[in-house]
């Protein structure tokens, strides 16, 4: 008995020791303009914040219009956790979708929208300077919601220990019957 309480003991530590905090990705702590928000006018830019750094390469932040237009009219700019992009004024007055997909910099992408209100229609732009042909509005992220993963699944490390100690008894047990 003596030794099947030192062998548990073992693996509880061993347990215990082994577990380290789930990998925690990069999420959306804030936006300019913010969720939900109601404008009267169109901002110059859109801006996010993340809870970390963000992947400078792998940035993609979408602003669609109502009628399916987007009107980011720059790449996105990183700095460290926050993200900007440019827009070239707003159109009808309507809910706008800030898109965005941005990887952490653990290596693990993040999608997700942010909705918000236009109350009053901006002055319409020439026709020539509309993009009917940007890649980023027909790569936009649909009704897409934040993929929070919290890394490692734990459940694997608590089979492994379940199967470890099962294996510790049965041998306890059978030296003992000897």
């Amino acid at each position: 008995m003596k030794r099947l309480a030192v062998i548990a003991a073992a693996i509880l530590t061993a347990t215990t020791l082994s577990i380290a905090p789930a990998s925690a990705h990069a999420a959306l702590q804030s936006s300019n303009p913010a969720e939900n928000a109601a404008l009267d006018a169109a901002p110059d830019e859109v801006t996010l914040t993340f809870n970390q750094a963000v992947q400078s390469n792998f940035a993609t932040v979408t602003v669609i219009a109502p009628d399916g237009i987007d009107w980011a009219a720059s790449d996105p700019s990183v700095d460290g956790s926050t993200v900007t992009v440019d827009l070239d004024g707003l159109g009808a007055a309507g809910e706008y979708t800030i898109g965005y997909r941005v990887v952490s910099a653990d290596g693990h992408p993040i999608t997700g929208s942010v909705p918000f209100q236009l109350t009053q229609a901006a002055a319409a732009p020439p026709v020539a300077d509309l993009d009917f042909t940007n890649e980023a509005a027909q790569a936009a992220p649909q009704d897409t919601e934040v993929v929070e993963d919290n890394g490692f699944p734990l459940w694997t490390i608590g089979a492994v220990v379940a199967v470890v100690g099962a294996a510790g008894v049965l041998f306890a047990l059978r030296k003992r019957s000897n």
